[in-house]
């Protein structure tokens, strides 16, 4: 008998959701991609960053939903990761 595993949607995928469903508008998912889509940003910060937008979007109305600017994004990740 083979056992089936339940594939998690990844945080990515369900961030791509609220967007169709229109509950992040054109502005936010333009700066959430200019986000996710930087050469700088790895896999598991792109991953974690839709994990907590996800999360705020569960819990607050999109419109308090408030994406760092680039700059301000790599200053974050310069703590977690210093040099």
């Amino acid at each position: 008998m083979r056992t089936t595993r339940r594939r998690r949607d990844s945080a990515l995928a369900k961030l791509f959701t609220y967007y169709v469903a229109g509950q992040i508008g054109e502005e936010q998912w333009r700066q959430l991609s200019r986000l996710l889509d930087a050469r700088n940003t790895t896999r598991e910060e792109r991953e974690a960053l839709a994990t907590f937008y996800t999360d705020l979007l569960r819990d607050r109305p999109p419109a308090e939903l408030r994406i760092p600017r680039p700059k301000e994004f790599r200053d974050l990740m310069a703590l977690v990761h210093p040099k």
